[in-house]
């Protein structure tokens, strides 16, 4: 259909195709988003398959050292006198063989099975000497290896006495083997590159070019890839404290790691997919719980990062706009005072603002002063779920609009004037001029921007956290208030409760809305689809 003829049909039939469409375009993001992840994969198979096929041209086509490199790493090196390249080579080899024989081994048995000996206690038999010789003094709860010491030794006059041993921490075996199998993962890869860089060698050395010596690469990572160098510690870093922890994170989600199950006095399982088959209405009471608060936090979460997002973005665009319009004095001040409320610490709003709207605060003293509540009264704004996420909207604008009106304010100030003069001068109207004109060229530049802020907001854990802390409460929630988005639910179910599987699975599900969205909006935002339009 061309766009004269969807003018021409009736408003209501043009609601309908662009509801249509617009759930359309939903549907194909959602399939697209599997598929990408789908040609990630497939292309990880593909370049596997390459190196194999690289591997295998190397020993079949390479000599008697460049085979012997496939267990000696760097001997190829070193026979065509690139010695301290090959030594290096060879040394790592070693290094890891170390490892594998003194850690590696037990840490990759750790992950498989999250540890064996749970804690025990130790019953005394005399009050000095512990009974860990024989089993039927070893006990797994305090309470009973201390009532089986008081009644063994009362005939003797000693006090009961009992001496704990530790057992396996499910949570650091989890982490080192993770951190085994990546270190795993990563010598295969320098194996691969070392073993077909041993057939380059051998070629060149056989066609009498010339071969890089260890100085040779030292001063190519000082010069030509001086960016190899600086980047090196970031990304060391980057896989340490980000990707270690989030493959962690990841993990836990597949365990049955909460309150019941941890260290000291507990061993957590892998469980396979059960949280997440409680988290879609399964695994009995428990489950139907986790999953009633689930998706009943999350329609909240949205509903908050929508209103969050875009009342911010165009009230302030709007403010902006007012503020640079012709005529209107003192603009400087105007900006002024925006700046100033940014310049206090957003907690500090946050939590001034609660103290104001609680019972007892500045706002109740206010309205009894006035006599506009009764004094016997208590302002109850935060008490119901209704009253509190409107509140937590609005004042949210305190926050959010000023950082939209400088950002929208120097782009406002760059649109082209000769486009406001054609527009008045063909008689369009003032919303005309803005639907046009305004809105098309800061969503082209703010279009990033405002997928930035709709993902941020709903992983705000400022606002919710510092205003209302989740609360009201209701016994309809696991371990949540009305207000809570995921990631303060997150936080709770972490540090008030310990149900670390949970709070994973819930990161888990977090990362896919936010990713799914994500893709949908920049796939379709004319910063993307246009790029050149205002170049």
């Amino acid at each position: 259909m061309t766009y004269v003829e969807f003018m021409e049909l009736p408003s209501n039939e043009r609601a309908k195709l662009k509801f249509y469409e617009f759930w359309a375009k939903l549907g194909r993001g959602f399939c697209n988003f599997f598929i990408s992840i789908g040609r990630f994969f497939l292309r990880l198979g593909l370049n596997i398959r390459k190196s194999f096929k690289e591997l295998g041209y190397a020993f079949s086509h390479g000599d008697m050292w460049t085979r012997l490199s496939f267990l000696f790493l760097g001997v190829s090196h070193i026979r065509r006198k690139q010695i301290l390249k090959g030594i290096c080579y060879l040394l790592l080899e070693a290094l890891f063989i170390l490892y594998i024989v003194v850690l590696g081994v037990n840490a990759v048995k750790g992950l498989i099975t999250l540890g064996n000996t749970e804690i025990h206690y130790y019953c005394s038999l005399d009050g000095s000497t512990i009974a860990t010789g024989y089993e039927g003094f070893v006990f797994s709860d305090q309470a009973s290896a201390m009532a089986f010491c008081q009644f063994y030794n009362a005939g003797n006059g000693v006090p009961g006495d009992i001496s704990v041993k530790y057992g396996d921490n499910s949570s650091v075996l989890l982490l080192f083997g993770i951190l085994a199998v990546i270190l795993i993962i990563a010598f295969i890869a320098f194996y691969s590159h070392v073993v077909k860089d041993s057939i380059e060698v051998q070629e060149k050395k056989e066609a009498h070019l010339y071969l890089n010596t260890a100085f040779d690469d030292f001063r190519e990572l000082l010069d030509k890839k001086f960016y190899l160098t600086l980047l090196f510690f970031p990304v060391l870093g980057v896989c340490i404290f980000t990707i270690l922890p989030l493959i962690d994170m990841i993990l836990m989600a597949f365990t049955n790691y909460n309150q019941s199950h941890q260290y000291p006095a507990s061993l957590f399982d892998w469980i396979g997919l059960t949280n997440f088959n409680n988290l879609f209405g399964g695994g009995g009471s428990s489950g139907s719980i986790f999953s009633y608060t689930f998706f009943h936090i999350l329609g909240w979460t949205l509903i908050w990062a929508f209103f969050a997002t875009f009342l911010n973005y165009f009230l302030g665009m709007l403010l902006a706009m007012l503020i640079n319009k012709k005529g209107i004095k003192l603009k400087k001040l105007w900006r002024t005072l925006f700046v100033f409320s940014i310049a206090v610490p957003q907690f500090v709003s946050l939590l001034t603002w609660n103290k104001f709207l609680s019972s007892s605060g500045f706002v109740e003293i206010i309205l009894k002063t006035w006599g506009w509540m009764a004094q016997g009264d208590k302002l109850t704004v935060l008490d119901y779920t209704s009253s509190a996420r409107i509140a937590i909207i609005l004042i949210n604008l305190w926050i959010g609009v000023p950082y939209t009106i400088l950002s929208t304010s120097g782009i406002l100030m760059n649109i082209p004037a000769d486009l406001y003069e054609s527009a008045q001068i063909d008689g369009a109207k003032p919303a005309t001029i803005y639907l046009k004109i305004t809105l098309p060229y800061i969503l082209f530049v703010t279009g990033p921007y405002l997928i930035t802020q709709f993902v941020g907001n709903i992983n705000n854990f400022n606002v919710i956290y510092f205003l209302t802390a989740g609360a009201p409460t209701t016994n309809n929630y696991m371990n949540a208030g009305t207000t809570d988005l995921l990631v303060t639910w997150l936080y709770k179910l972490t540090v008030n409760s310990a149900n670390y599987s949970y709070a994973a699975v819930i990161g888990i599900m977090t990362f896919v809305i936010c990713a799914f969205f994500s893709l949908i909006a920049y796939k379709n935002s004319s910063a993307m689809k246009n790029e050149e339009d205002f170049a």
